[in-house]
């Protein structure tokens, strides 16, 4: 069962796992001479139940490894206790018991659930590869989603070396998990679609699909080993060069375990500035959904106010965001107004509308309560500035934070003055 923690001496690591291993081949032979095995060690910290308590037999709180692989696999495990392997003396695993009564943990989830959209999503990409033929490589007029999820690669890429490198493997964990779930399979796939069906643009975003895929499994290989080397295999078959150069190198292999780790590969500055954007306005579309409890595959109208530069951006990427939001962009540029049944949100310097959604009346009353509430600060807090105790006492800091609030307030009754 898991209990105790352990020193493990482990030979030193490289600048990434995919580096040279002569500089490693040359530390080892120093530690030789020197009668030493090892220059670092990792502790890994005690594992507790919910409780706080170590884990034990006697106690009959402990968790059999060998019963969470027959019940949820070994890769969940093992990419659940990665994420558990942080700097802290000890990690805590709430137990319970399943209807077997054996004894697991709702944290293990996390490990399946991982486990289950890797093996999704790769099934959805690999399909997609089978119908569609491949392309020259990766150009500079190719779309934002497929530039800006190269540069999010590469810069995933970048800090699991870093985390390794520090023997944070829980924040490895994190960044595998973080680019593959939300980055590629939230947003990427997603955006995919549209080209995907456009005989023009299909086999240059396969192309991307694949690249990036490949490199997601060198990634992910060390924490997820099963999954990964059986996606690996089926991926040869269907696209055995899969590489984008100067982008994303994936020399081929034909076991994932024996493939180079990923190198590092160019960024995109633009597009991780611009993609970002998107994915506020779309979120803020989709929020308002949320709250006022809409149909999410219902399209709705929305309109956007703003300034030339993001208006541009905007209508550049039409298509990306009435897609993702399911949306109709009726209107947007510096003079567009909300419908009176509109509701605003705030989004990347943009005001956003979503029409045909509140009762104006209401919203007319919501909005004056609004207007109450903050002029009711703004007077508080003018007269909190106003005494010359408060501010002969307050740190400076406080007395800034007073003014940032009053101009927040200001500038939304400003936003609730223009729109009434």
């Amino acid at each position: 069962p898991m209990s105790s923690s352990s020193g493990i001496g482990v030979p030193p690591m490289s600048s990434s796992p995919g580096d040279s291993q002569k500089e490693e081949h040359g530390r080892d032979a120093h530690a030789t001479a020197l009668g030493i095995p090892f220059f670092d060690v990792a502790i890994n910290p005690t594992i507790l139940d919910g409780k706080g308590e170590r884990m034990s037999k006697s106690k009959g709180n402990g968790v059999d490894p060998v019963e969470i692989i027959d019940m949820l696999g070994a890769d969940a495990l093992r990419f659940t206790l990665a994420t558990m392997a942080t700097e802290t003396q000890d990690a805590r695993l709430p137990v319970k018991k399943d209807a077997q009564g054996r004894n697991t943990s709702e944290k293990f989830d996390l490990g399946r659930n991982f486990c289950n959209k890797l093996w999704n999503a790769a099934r959805f990409v690999i399909a997609n590869l089978e119908s569609t033929p491949q392309s020259p490589v990766l150009s500079p007029q190719s779309s934002l989603p497929d530039r800006w999820i190269v540069s999010r690669f590469n810069r995933a890429v970048e800090e699991a070396n870093t985390a390794l490198k520090q023997y944070r493997i829980d924040v490895y964990a994190k960044v595998c998990y973080d680019f593959f779930w939300r980055d590629f399979c939230d947003w990427y796939v997603e955006a995919t679609k549209p080209a995907m069906k456009d005989p023009a643009r299909a086999a240059q975003t396969a192309n991307v699909l694949a690249a990036v895929l490949d490199g997601a499994l060198r990634l992910m290989h060390p924490v997820i080993p099963f999954i990964t080397e059986t996606i690996w295999w089926k991926l040869n078959e269907v696209r055995p060069n899969r590489a984008l150069p100067g982008r994303i190198d994936t020399a081929y292999s034909l076991r994932l375990i024996k493939a180079p780790w990923p190198t590092v590969g160019e960024f995109s500055e633009a597009a991780e500035h611009l993609f970002p954007k998107i994915q506020e306005i779309v979120g803020a579309i989709r929020n308002v959904r949320n709250e006022y409890k809409m149909d999410p595959k219902k399209p709705v109208i929305v309109a956007i106010t703003a300034a030339p530069d993001p208006t541009r951006q905007i209508i550049e990427n039409r298509e990306l965001i009435e897609l993702l939001a399911i949306c109709t962009l009726r209107d947007i540029g510096s003079e567009v107004k909300g419908a009176s049944d509109a509701a605003r949100a705030s989004a990347a310097g943009c005001d956003v509308f979503v029409e045909g959604v509140i009762d104006a009346g209401a919203e007319k009353e919501r909005s004056q309560k609004r207007r109450e509430e903050l002029t009711k600060k703004v007077i508080a807090l003018n007269g909190r500035l106003n005494n010359a105790g408060y501010l002969a006492k307050a740190p400076p800091s406080l007395v800034q934070q007073t003014k940032d609030e009053i101009a927040e307030a200001e500038a939304e009754l400003g936003k609730l003055d223009a729109s009434a």
